[in-house]
């Protein structure tokens, strides 16, 4: 049997637990991707407007925004097992009871499930990162983190080609009894899937941090303030930045380029493929060029890509203009993401085991929050007439400054690591 390369047989080290946890991501994530094809068309199949849907929407943010910090202090320096496993039930429980509440029109309680999904969906991520860091040592926490992330583009793959599948087969006879493969049956059947993560959650380990992380849950040291701000400047960058134009792509490819939607879904998958090799590649990067080949590098090329790609809305008519914007578009994201386990590697190192659940909190409300407020902002320039490719160069702007900040992180890091060179510091960066 031939040999695997050797960025390969690191993750084949990695311990069990990580891998059940990846597995259990994954379920979780099976409904996150779903709902993200499949839930706006759903909602509009059964008679809510685009201001209905997006109050119900928004309702996730809400929880997000608003007990994020909080639970992020409730949780540090506590075991994290129980929270997990209480978000892994909730969750898709919380999706089941969003679908049936809005098919039975009982949208008061369909509000109450969006909510409570997304108080699901806030202590699977705040508990995420610090439990991965928890079950591997130091040495390890590359390939657990990019695993970790490696599991939303999976699932992307996997939700798109069985929602994809199980509409193409329609209607089914089972029994006697029809059964329509719509956009409701194939939420269904994704949330139903993931009922199984809790079973994976239930057998991981339940490790705490050697060390105590405050006097009381809602104290911060004063040394730390500095820290977490600092921490936070750069996702409060990218964030935005990504809230403006990202989460708006499709406009920009039907609007501009007059691209149909099945081919920008059928562009989306080759990236999301894409995604995924480059999630796992991501320790064997580090290690080669260090935190900033890692993450300046990658993200710096992204950015070039993003403004190339918004610039063609000043050729569109030109031949070459739709296949660069495609190329651009496929290959920023994989670059993109690919900075994704670095980067919180990175924030997880410089804040220090006592502040990692809180600064995984706070990432989440300031994602959260700068989404809403991106998506509003948008909705303004827009209705300006303001083109996209001045949203998209706003853009780049905003994720240059965001990388340009994490190179202060970087020098931190490093200097730590040169101070502790033993296995009590953080991965060294240079190849093995």
């Amino acid at each position: 049997m031939p040999r695997l390369p050797a960025w390969l047989e690191r993750y084949r080290a990695l311990p069990r637990p990580v891998v059940l946890f990846a597995a259990g991501q994954f379920l979780i994530n099976l409904i996150t991707t779903a709902q993200f094809l499949l839930l706006n068309l759903y909602l509009k199949q059964r008679g809510l407007d685009d201001p209905e849907i997006a109050a119900l929407g928004s309702q996730r943010f809400v929880a997000t925004l608003f007990l994020a910090i909080p639970a992020g202090l409730w949780l540090r320096g506590k075991p994290l097992r129980l929270p997990l496993l209480i978000g892994s039930i909730l969750f898709p429980l919380s999706a089941l009871a969003s679908l049936e509440t809005v098919r039975l029109g009982m949208m008061n309680a369909a509000s109450i499930s969006f909510l409570i999904s997304g108080f699901a969906g806030l202590l699977l991520n705040v508990a995420s990162l610090p439990m991965t860091m928890r079950m591997v040592p130091e040495e390890q926490s590359s390939e657990a983190l990019s695993l970790q992330f490696a599991t939303w583009a999976a699932a992307s793959i996997c939700g798109g080609l069985l929602s994809t599948a199980l509409q193409a087969i329609g209607t089914v006879q089972i029994a006697g009894t029809t059964v329509i493969f719509d956009e409701h049956a194939t939420l269904l059947f994704m949330s139903i899937v993931a009922c199984a993560a809790p079973f994976l959650y239930a057998r991981l380990p339940d490790p705490v941090p050697e060390k105590s992380a405050a006097r009381h849950w809602l104290h911060v040291h004063r040394e730390d303030w500095p820290v977490l701000l600092r921490s936070l400047v750069p996702t409060l960058c990218i964030a935005t930045g990504a809230g403006l134009s990202i989460q708006f792509l499709n406009l920009f490819f039907s609007h501009v380029h007059h691209l149909s939607s099945k081919a920008y879904s059928a562009y989306g998958s080759i990236s999301n493929v894409l995604v995924l090799f480059a999630g796992l590649i991501v320790p064997e990067v580090k290690r080669r060029f260090g935190w900033r080949g890692a993450i300046l590098g990658v993200q710096s090329i992204a950015v070039v890509l993003l403004a190339a790609m918004g610039l063609t809305e000043l050729q569109q008519a030109a031949s070459w203009a739709l296949p660069l914007a495609i190329g651009c578009f496929i290959l920023r994201q994989p670059l993109m993401s690919m900075a994704g386990p670095s980067t919180s590697e990175l924030t997880m190192s410089y804040v220090g085991e006592r502040n990692r659940e809180l600064i995984s909190a706070c990432n989440g409300a300031i994602w959260s929050g700068a989404w809403w407020l991106a998506a509003r902002t948008f909705q303004i320039l827009r209705s300006h007439d303001l083109p996209y490719w001045q949203v998209f160069i706003t853009t780049a702007v905003l994720y240059l400054f965001g990388t340009v900040a994490y190179l202060g992180l970087i020098r931190t890091v490093e200097k730590r690591q040169e101070a502790s060179p033993s296995p009590g510091g953080m991965n060294d960066p240079e190849p093995t």
